[in-house]
């Protein structure tokens, strides 16, 4: 990226930059929100249709979320040595692929291998290839702003995705949304269709700065580079790696972090299955595409909670908005199926649960540099991004389990119980945190701490 800022080379407008951001949402929205965000509709019918158990099924979900973090940092390392628009058709393939294996699957392997290679190729043009194009064209300023705008990308994509597969869906079932079943697995192969098309018109135009461009001015590159260095020179350190590593506090925010995660699968992979229980599919697609409105609001109005008001203040406002949601679909398991004011409360559910994504989204990335520093915020970040990861990977198929087991009103009360206690450890953690740091830099007057 230094050769990038070179000013003997033609700079780059602006509105070329961002035309690459547009397109980065752009993958978040179709792409990505074909191969990840639209696959727990399809959990009741295909439960229903071939007749597996909730818990059995949500398995996918958690095969995919372990390889695919196993997978990423190899994905992040073809990146430095292959071009970069050919691992992005390469994960484009991958993904439609998948929903190919889902249309002809009728056993659970087959649906885990489809869960698994989706996951694995989404990694290859979202998890990494979406920061990988923003840190390229954004090198020195405007990068936040950029990745915000990017990743908003997949609440925009859940607007019409939401509403459109249900419909595709209705055309494919028989019987209402709480015993009806696919009479055809056509669904799988319209949406390969769709990811694979969209995909392959974004890999033409998308890609990463030339060698001959520049990405800043000669004023640019000066103004900027002077900025950074005056603000390292101001920025709170903090511990490297190994020594977050021998925090308590740090083990304690992680492990709420890891049961926030418990909670938060069942909460994002679960509700479409549940709310087929009470609402018509056209519904569920309703409260989908308001959740998608609220995530898009809470994506952006997180960063600025966490610039005005710091991670503990941020994080209880999200632990709040969570618990309600969570509330929200305890009261509608109480109620018959089609009863009107379960549709209130699913409403209630998507614009409280919207709102809280940014905890979990850009969540990870402010934390991992406003409690403990900038000396590694990369390697910080992965433990803290690993922590959720391992929560998430448990929660899906252990709801499935109590739900099993149980009914969906006790999972339901499981799940607002992980929520509640993790965010508990993980502010208590953070308010700590702080404090050390505000003992760390008592004697120097020109450091400053983040909120």
């Amino acid at each position: 990226m230094a050769d990038n800022l070179s000013t003997n080379k033609k700079v780059v407008s602006k509105g070329y930059k961002y035309f690459m951001v547009f397109l980065c949402m752009l993958t978040q929205a179709i792409p990505y929100g074909v191969a990840q965000l639209i696959q727990p509709l399809f959990v009741h019918p295909l439960v229903n249709t071939f007749h597996f158990t909730l818990a059995s099924y949500t398995l996918i979900f958690t095969f995919g979320a372990v390889v695919g973090s196993i997978v990423s940092p190899f994905v992040g390392k073809a990146l430095q040595k292959v071009n970069f628009k050919l691992l992005y058709i390469i994960g484009i393939v991958l993904s439609a692929g998948a929903y190919v294996i889902f249309g002809i699957s009728t056993k659970l392997p087959g649906f885990y291998i489809a869960g698994i290679v989706c996951m694995v190729g989404s990694t290859f043009y979202s998890g990494q290839g979406v920061p990988w194009v923003i840190n390229h064209w954004f090198p020195l300023r405007g990068r936040g702003v950029a990745l915000g705008l990017a990743f908003c990308g997949g609440s925009i994509g859940d607007i019409f995705l939401q509403p459109i597969t249900q419909e595709i869906l209705k055309h494919f079932m028989t019987g209402n949304t709480k015993t009806g079943h696919l009479t055809s697995m056509a669904p799988f192969f319209i949406f390969a269709a769709i990811l694979l098309i969209a995909g392959l018109i974004i890999a033409a135009f998308i890609r990463v700065p030339k060698p001959t461009e520049a990405l800043a001015s000669k004023d640019e590159v000066k103004e900027n580079k002077k900025a950074a260095h005056e603000k390292a020179a101001h920025e709170f350190q903090g511990w490297s790696g190994k020594q977050v590593l021998k925090m308590k506090w740090f083990w304690i925010f992680s492990i709420g972090f890891m049961i926030i995660g418990l909670g938060l699968a069942s909460l994002n992979e679960d509700y479409a299955a549940f709310l087929d229980t009470k609402l018509s599919l056209t519904e569920v697609g309703i409260i989908g595409s308001v959740f998608g409105i609220a995530g898009i609001v809470g994506n952006i109005s997180g960063g600025y909670l966490f610039d005005k008001f710091g991670t503990a203040k941020s994080m209880t406002y999200a632990g709040i908005m969570l618990i309600i949601s969570i509330l929200m679909m305890i009261f509608i398991s109480f109620h018959p199926y089609d009863s009107r004011i379960s549709l209130y409360a699913g409403m209630g559910w998507a614009i409280t649960s919207g709102l809280s994504v940014f905890s979990y989204m850009s969540g990870p990335a402010f934390m991992a540099k406003s409690l403990f520093g900038s000396k590694a915020q990369g390697v910080n970040l992965g433990y803290i991004s690993l922590a959720y990861a391992i929560g998430f990977a448990i929660g899906a198929p252990l709801f499935g389990v109590i739900k099993g087991i149980t009914n969906f009103t006790i999972a339901w009360c499981f799940t607002i119980t992980f929520v509640a206690i993790g965010f508990i450890l993980l502010i208590i953690a953070a308010i700590r945190i702080k404090e050390i740091q505000r003992e760390m830099v008592a004697d120097k007057s020109d450091i400053v701490l983040e909120k």
